[in-house]
């Protein structure tokens, strides 16, 4: 998926309340909250004492209205879910949040989950991923650029639409929640970054007092992976589970073994969900049920679908089923 989420273009004044291009804070545990936005080098997080080991020690680290990636801090390692963008450099940030060595887990091998590799492979230990990506990551074609920037506007447009109409009343918007505007972007690349570690289904991820479990979890890609947490039920789901349209249109993706996918995921019984894009990083674990639920009602032909576009523009058969959107290919029976 390449966003979910909205990239607003911001007046010079409201560009000062986000002064950092990423957005970090403790999701639960740890040092106490720093509010989205205000990590910087003058407000830092203790790297001493990164995480209450009673805690979660669960960081979010997210670039607004692009990609939200995870910092899982253990007592003597860190896995970092995800690199996102890649537009502006993330190891400063992860710096302050924790001086213990780290992993890479890339959810799946699409850019934007992976455009921060090429800056962290010389920091990490490992760059994980499955091993149905283990000949992927590729650099991003020329195309993918102008791609993205086209998404971002029309993206945009939208949430200031949403924003205006949100200041006449209903006043959900907070400032944490205003999305980054792109900057320029002349130079940014995603270049190839070989993984260097496979991950299979069901292996464990030791970080000293809490260990991490694989699950391979194919639908949105074939690739796709989940990391769960079983101490705290805490699934960080990258693509599968979403609070935003489920991408299940573009190659690769696979609607029958994406329903197959959430109803097991449904089963672990998830207490939260961290999830990879739009402004709402986490969710219940309810929301694994809800989207078993209509994706099962997709792959078995049981929807009524109109059409769509995309972020992309690509055209697409839109089903909506109680809150739930999934995006399939157009002429796309169930398998």
């Amino acid at each position: 998926m390449l966003m979910s989420s909205t990239l607003a273009s911001l007046s010079a004044a409201e560009k000062q309340d986000h002064p950092e291009w990423y957005a970090t804070r403790w999701l639960s545990g740890g040092p106490e909250p720093s509010p989205i936005g205000s990590v910087d080098a003058d407000d830092p997080v203790d790297a001493a004492d990164p995480v209450d080991a009673a805690g979660p020690g669960i960081a979010l680290v997210a670039e607004p209205g692009h990609v939200n990636s995870f910092l899982v801090v253990g007592s003597r390692r860190a896995v970092l879910f995800d690199t996102g963008m890649g537009i502006r450099p993330m190891l400063p940030t992860l710096d302050r949040l924790t001086s213990l060595p780290f992993t890479v887990v890339n959810s799946h091998d699409h850019f934007d989950h992976r455009g921060g590799n090429h800056e962290l492979s010389e920091h990490a230990a490992d760059i994980a991923v499955h091993p149905a990506a283990s000949q992927g990551h590729h650099a991003a074609p020329a195309d993918f650029y102008p791609g993205y920037r086209r998404a971002a506007a029309r993206a945009a447009a939208l949430f200031d639409q949403f924003a205006a109409l949100d200041r006449q009343g209903p006043f959900t918007l907070t400032p944490d929640q205003f999305p980054r505007p792109l900057p320029e972007l002349d130079t940014w690349r995603i270049p190839a970054v070989p993984p260097t570690r496979l991950l299979l289904d069901g292996e464990t991820i030791d970080l000293g007092d809490r260990t991490l479990t694989v699950l391979h979890t194919p639908g949105h890609s074939p690739d796709s992976i989940c990391l769960w947490d079983p101490e705290t039920r805490t699934l960080l789901s990258g693509d599968t589970v979403l609070s935003a349209a489920y991408w299940a249109h573009q190659p690769g993706a696979d609607v029958a073994a994406f329903a197959h996918t959430l109803r097991r995921l449904d089963q672990l019984g998830a207490r939260r969900v961290l999830v990879a894009h739009n402004l709402r990083a986490e969710l219940d674990g309810d929301a694994v049920h809800r989207a078993a639920l209509a994706m099962t009602e997709v792959a078995e032909g049981r929807t009524r679908p109109t059409p769509d576009t995309d972020l992309l523009g690509r055209g697409v058969r839109r089903h909506d089923l109680a809150g739930v959107t999934i995006f399939t290919a157009p002429g796309e029976q169930p398998r």
